[in-house]
């Protein structure tokens, strides 16, 4: 079995169950890639549809999911922003239609508590993962970053991270 067909397998299970826009959480900036079959370059972004938030793995990370033509906000989004993706019938992928305002995957929690005379704001507690830009700092340490020796990552390596902010998966476009 390969790489690509458990995440096909998903595709076409999300397809048949009628969904045809979902969310995801961007994994990598825009950037251009070529397209075989329509001979022209497109502008795309790596995807991360895992639903409850967990480690990536070849099955929930999309590469190169183009940016529909008329969504110009998405054009300047980077690692970690939520997006909404909507159903090709005729290709049977998705492309990028524009940002979303919800993802299950990361929540922000603030816990107040109130009395008859008084009440308390607590701080806020972050719960899940998002996408970012690896620091310097993370790239150039070992312990930090998987066990990556320093120059072993490029610059603008995008790291999965939860709420602690500890790294919990390593993507090199």
């Amino acid at each position: 079995m390969s790489v690509r067909e458990p995440l096909i397998r998903l595709i076409d299970s999300r397809m048949s169950q009628g969904e045809s826009e979902i969310i995801g959480t961007s994994a990598s900036p825009v950037y251009r890639w070529y397209d075989d079959a329509l001979t022209t370059y497109l502008w795309v972004m790596d995807v991360d549809i895992a639903v409850d938030g967990n480690r990536p793995d070849a099955g929930t990370l999309i590469k190169a999911v183009p940016v529909a033509d008329a969504s110009h906000g998405v054009h300047k989004a980077g690692p970690g922003t939520k997006l909404r993706l909507r159903r090709l019938h005729q290709r049977r992928t998705y492309e990028i239609v524009g940002t979303a305002a919800i993802v299950a995957g990361q929540i922000v929690v603030i816990e107040v508590t109130y009395g008859v005379a008084d009440y308390a704001i607590g701080s806020p507690t972050t719960f899940g993962s998002t996408w970012r830009a690896m620091t310097y700092t993370e790239l150039g340490t070992a312990a930090l970053n998987g066990g990556f020796a320093y120059g072993s990552l490029p610059y603008g390596t995008i790291a999965k991270v939860d709420a602690s902010g500890a790294i919990v998966y390593v993507y090199a476009p």
